[in-house]
């Protein structure tokens, strides 16, 4: 194996187990979560346009767009986690895992699972996301996704020598490719990396 290759490799184990080495707890969502049914609604997203929906025949439309600050549109950093947490269940479904990880260098961090995305909390409140896979399928409003090209990137540095492997920024949402130059991962705010 390439020197490349293990380094994306070790990075992706690293990144994915950072933020699920702590504690697991139940995905059900409960009552001691806080959040009044109205704040819920205020924050829970309208469906895609029956256009979009034609489109997309072998997915579901998912009206949320990868961004610097959250997700767009409605679910932005600093939000109270059950707001978030309801808000994503209604799209994606019920979380597949709960963690809570102590070791993260932002500090003690709470993260909620939906497919291949994760949800950071700190103190109650988002902090952060990453994606790691296809599913849910979303991408940031410049198009770009888990699987794009290095050349979607277009004229964005890219760090050949970063610890997690050729590592870049567009816009406040980070990255990383794989030995394929493709973008093996995605995140914004504080996901709770290791390097």
């Amino acid at each position: 194996m390439d020197r490349r290759r293990m380094m994306a490799t070790v990075a992706a184990a690293l990144a994915v187990a950072a933020c699920g080495s702590g504690r697991d707890t139940p995905s059900s969502d409960t009552a001691a979560n806080g959040a009044s049914p109205a704040a819920a609604a205020a924050v829970t997203p309208q469906p895609a346009s029956n256009a979009a929906a034609a489109a997309a025949p072998d997915a579901a439309p998912v009206p949320y767009t990868l961004a610097a600050n959250g997700l767009a549109p409605g679910l932005t950093f600093g939000m109270p986690q059950a707001d978030v947490v309801r808000a994503a269940t209604a799209v994606f479904g019920t979380p597949e895992r709960r963690e809570h990880n102590d070791a993260c260098g932002e500090g003690p961090m709470d993260f909620v699972q939906f497919g291949n995305l994760q949800l950071g909390f700190q103190e109650g409140r988002f902090a952060g996301w990453s994606l790691g896979g296809s599913k849910p399928v979303l991408h940031t409003a410049g198009g770009l996704t888990v699987g794009a090209p290095r050349s979607a990137l277009g004229d964005t540095p890219v760090d050949e020598e970063s610890s997690i492997g050729p590592e870049f920024d567009v816009g406040g949402v980070g990255g990383f490719l794989d030995e394929q130059d493709k973008v093996m991962a995605l995140w914004a705010g504080s996901p709770c990396q290791f390097r």
